[in-house]
């Protein structure tokens, strides 16, 4: 069933619900007990402008969390370059993280190094709970350098759910974790264009909000 983002806030406002971790709605029917939030998609777009394949230049993360900030459990996509446990240059991994602390990691077999210019690359970032496994995943994603990404449902970690629901969850994290780590005049832009959230009963709502979290000054 879809709700309105719009319909769904104006339910938030009149019942004074005092927190709101995702939509209206999401919060709203979790904060009351009837519902938690179980699945949260976000569709990301990064535009790239002058690759360095000697530098690897550009190199992007993406982070994602089950909770309002990163004190504990959050996954991070990281594009054209591995951080842990040992630096690398291209490909795509996934990192499980508790705080400081690496919990797991997930590499894509393909490790090339951006080199197009104006290469657009866009995927999805998942996070999902049936109450006690955690999954974490890019999925749909697309790229002249990897190609297709994600369509197989294998790029992915999973991990002990500790909440058991996604109720603290915000984009906010997101956006404020997630930039260009390393040679941001060779991005034009990295935008969360889209989150989609479902509860447990399959109520879902859209957030069309795009969130720029970069953007290079010309």
């Amino acid at each position: 069933m879809q709700v309105s983002l719009r319909a769904a806030f104006r339910w938030w406002l009149q019942r004074s619900v005092s927190r709101l971790a995702f939509i209206g709605f999401c919060v709203a029917a979790a904060a009351a007990g009837a519902q938690d939030l179980v699945h949260v998609e976000e569709d990301w777009e990064l535009v790239i402008a002058n690759p360095d394949s000697n530098s690897c230049g550009p190199q992007v993360v993406c982070a994602m969390s089950p909770f309002s900030d990163i004190s504990g459990t959050y996954f991070t996509l990281e594009i054209n370059h591995r951080s842990f446990p040992y630096w690398s240059p291209g490909g795509l991994t996934l990192h499980q993280w508790n705080g400081d602390n690496s919990v797991q990691t997930m590499d894509r077999a393909d490790r090339s190094v951006m080199s197009t210019a104006e290469e657009v690359v866009t995927w999805t970032s998942v996070l999902d709970t049936n109450g006690a496994l955690l999954t974490f995943k890019a999925k749909n994603g697309y790229s002249s350098t990897w190609g297709n990404f994600g369509f197989t449902g294998n790029f992915k970690l999973q991990s002990w759910s500790i909440a058991g629901n996604l109720n603290d969850y915000t984009p906010d994290v997101s956006t404020s974790q997630s930039g260009v780590a390393y040679a941001s005049n060779r991005v034009r832009s990295l935008k969360l264009l889209q989150v989609r959230g479902t509860l447990s009963d399959g109520t879902t709502a859209t957030d069309n909000t795009p969130r720029v979290v970069y953007q290079l000054d010309n």
